[in-house]
């Protein structure tokens, strides 16, 4: 994923082009109505060499009213040697660019050093700031350019001796690159020259810069839209691959959401699965900390008292594709979202949830006395005391209006609570690498035996030209007075016993989702989590996925457009309800006919989840004639419905309405009540039994009375009937033929 950036092109000169038009026409109109305006005034010490082709340009620029004031922009691109010394030759290119609608003739560009050394961090402020036509000291060194049509831009180079001039000692040296034609000066760049002359060894100043890997805003309802949107910022030449590629170049210190980690890991794309590697590896070699995954709003969560540990908390929302954290990396940072300065309240729940090493980015805790300090500031909150690191404002200013791509404002959030501070003109990575040499030399100068450790801290949204930021880092680390090194290295420094702006005990911005909202959220946080208790062994399947939809809302990325959030924050509560109140469900049914002392009721239950549900049935009539004996537990396969045997008893006859409830195996209820009318009739059961067989017995006795009382039929034959129709009669049988005879042998005498 190489990238290279157009600098030509970049939303950072553009944002920082030189301040002219309105302010300098109004003070140059002023000093017109005084008098005429003074050249600017001649430097001490030798001039440059200059060629006779430059001869006609010697003289400096005069910066007379231009109604084509300011239609040059001028940037300094290289400086052969960011750090001079005696026996340098240094040689000074810039870039000046027509940006007005008509051409530009006999334009011609002038290089000017002034000799003496900047030993104040207010001085090189002023010098960056300045005004368009504001003096320029030292005597110029000119180049012609030319015409320049609209649009058009040419390159000049100047080749300068800082041994042949009058330069003493140590520090910045102010430089100025200005360009016009003969109506006067059209544009300028202000940068400087470093010049060590006496090459000491001077104890080094520790600077740490801090960046983030972050998702971008996400809809949890579509994830493959999400990872695409991912898949888009680790890109070539896009926000996280120039952040993995500073790390991988430089002592960038690594802030990550682990869950964007694992949705790179986990993907099918096998760009963003490289992507996930290198910044893996990257983070190995480096101080990493990982945020809380999806890189929740701490203020939002703070400022609607939401709980800040245990299973139940969002800052310990699972991640994505269950991605396990190297070890190496630290969880115990806090970083609140950018642009704002965070109050106590924010503060504290960092250290309430074991976060207590927080970023101050803003302006916030502003040291109140003269100079600079280290950026170390101990937070005193109801949680305990915060470790914080206080982001050096003009440093990162410097440093992201060289570097950052992404055309965001990098001056102080309208939000912040800071104290305003002058803005940058810094726009090429040679002029922030000379503006924070200069920054950092001064501060040696001031402090040669103890000089502060200060911290860089990029936004989340940082785009960072990858080759000019790395130039920069590696730039600051190669001089002998810094030591660019990784950001722990401040935070395990103690905290100087300074006065400090102090922070707001409640501040609520703007762009932070509100404490209902929040509030919402973490309602239906609980109950997905209670109802993931149904799968028992399976819960993760209910609840991670659940528990992420439900944090989408609160992430920082979300703050750059509320009305969409709020959308979300709407559509994440429906989804959730109808996840807990919708999946496992009571099938209504008709009335039911109970006719015994003593049975069951069955209840249809309805699963429409991808797992088997475990749940408790109970019944809750609303009369004591029938009474409850039991609860009944069963498990509901996945995606089907069964019916549920609750045993009940009945004490006597006569309607009652019950309510069906359904539970889940840890006692909370699931669904809303299901409720259908039960007509008891007790005994009528054992009555019946009773009145059929005395129904039965009676249709016997009826069917014997019935044949007795009718006797013999007539139509039945008898034997004489037999003897008659057969013409014989029948034989006496052969015992009766012989007892006759014997009777009558036998005769009495």
């Amino acid at each position: 994923m190489t990238q290279h950036a157009d600098l030509s092109r970049s939303p950072a000169r553009s944002r920082a082009a030189r301040r002219t038009g309105a302010l300098g026409a109004v003070l140059l109109a002023g000093a017109v109505l005084v008098g005429s305006a003074l050249p600017p005034a001649a430097a001490t010490g030798p001039t440059a060499a200059r060629t006779p082709a430059d001869t006609a340009a010697a003289q400096p620029l005069a910066t007379t009213s231009s109604a084509a004031a300011g239609s040059l922009d001028v940037a300094v691109t290289d400086i052969s040697h960011p750090v001079s010394h005696p026996g340098d030759e240094v040689t000074i290119r810039a870039k000046v660019t027509n940006t007005s609608d008509a051409t530009v003739s006999d334009a011609v560009a002038q290089l000017t050093i002034d000799y003496v050394a900047i030993t104040s961090r207010t001085e090189i402020d002023e010098w960056t700031t300045a005004d368009l036509l504001d003096p320029v000291r030292g005597n110029p060194i000119p180049r012609t350019i030319g015409d320049l049509a609209p649009g058009a831009s040419k390159n000049v180079s100047f080749t300068y001796d800082p041994g042949a001039q009058t330069f003493r000692g140590f520090g910045a040296r102010k430089l100025a690159v200005a360009a016009g034609d003969a109506t006067g000066r059209l544009g300028i760049a202000r940068s400087f020259l470093v010049y060590d002359a006496d090459g000491l060894e001077r104890e080094p100043m520790q600077v740490s810069v801090l960046a983030a890997v972050t998702s971008p805003a996400v809809d949890p309802a579509d994830p493959s839209t999400a990872e695409l949107e991912l898949a888009q910022q680790a890109a070539s030449g896009q926000r996280l691959d120039g952040v993995l590629q500073v790390a991988e170049s430089t002592k960038l210190s690594l802030a990550i959401d682990p869950d964007t980690i694992g949705v790179a890991a986990k993907s099918d794309d096998p760009a963003l699965i490289e992507w996930s590697e290198r910044m893996t590896a990257a983070a190995a070699s480096t101080t990493t900390y990982t945020l809380p995954s999806h890189d929740p709003d701490l203020a939002a969560l703070a400022h609607a008292n939401v709980r800040t540990t245990g299973a139940r908390s969002f800052l310990q929302a699972p991640r994505r594709g269950n991605w396990e954290v190297p070890e190496s990396w630290r969880g115990n940072l806090s970083w609140p979202a950018d642009g704002v300065v965070p109050d106590v309240e924010t503060v504290g729940l960092g250290v309430a949830a074991k976060r207590g090493h927080v970023v101050v980015g803003s302006g916030g805790l502003a040291y109140e006395g003269a100079g600079t300090v280290t950026g170390r500031a101990d937070v005193r909150t109801p949680s305990g005391t915060a470790r914080a690191v206080v982001a050096d404002t003009d440093l990162t200013r410097a440093f992201l209006a060289a570097t950052d791509l992404s055309g965001a404002d990098t001056e102080t959030s309208a939000e912040s609570f800071a104290s305003t501070a002058a803005a940058t003109t810094v726009s090429t990575p040679t002029e922030g690498a000379q503006r924070l040499l200069a920054e950092t030399a001064a501060l040696v100068t001031q402090t040669p035996n103890d000089p502060p450790s200060l911290a860089i801290v990029a936004p989340r949204t940082w785009t960072p030209d990858a080759e000019g930021a790395s130039e920069i880092l590696n730039e600051l680390d190669a001089a002998g007075w810094v030591d660019v090194t990784t950001i722990d290295t401040l935070f395990a420094q103690d905290a100087p016993d300074v006065a400090r702006t102090a922070l707001s005990k409640r501040t609520v911005a703007k762009a932070e989702l509100g404490a209902t909202n929040v509030a919402a959220l973490e309602r239906a946080r609980d109950a997905v989590v209670t109802f993931s208790s149904v799968a028992v062994d399976h819960s993760s399947q209910i609840w991670r996925p659940g528990v992420t939809r439900l944090i989408a809302p609160l992430a920082v990325a979300h703050r750059a457009d509320t009305g969409l959030r709020e959308a979300l924050v709407k559509q994440t509560l429906e989804a959730s309800n109808a996840l807990t109140q919708q999946s496992v469900t009571v099938v209504p049914r008709q009335d039911v006919n109970f006719i015994t002392d003593k049975g069951n009721i069955p209840v249809r239950v309805r699963n429409t989840l991808g797992v088997d549900a475990t749940v408790t049935v109970v019944l809750r009539p609303d009369h004591p004639r029938l009474t409850v004996d039991a609860r009944s537990t069963e498990v509901i396969p996945a995606g089907q419905e069964i019916d549920v045997q609750v045993p009940v008893r009945a004490i006597g006859s006569g309607d009652v309405a019950v309510t069906a409830q359904v539970l889940t195996p840890t006692g909370a209820k699931i669904s809303d009540d299901s409720s259908f009318q039960v007509r008891v009739r007790a005994g009528w059961e054992e009555l019946g039994t009773w009145i059929a067989a005395g129904l039965v017995a009676l249709l016997f006795l009826a069917g014997i009375w019935r044949t007795v009382r009718r006797g013999r039929s007539p139509y039945r034959a008898t034997s004489k009937d037999v003897e008659e129709a057969t013409g014989t009669a029948p034989e006496a049988p052969e015992t009766t033929r012989a007892a006759t005879a014997d009777s009558v042998a036998a005769r009495a005498e």
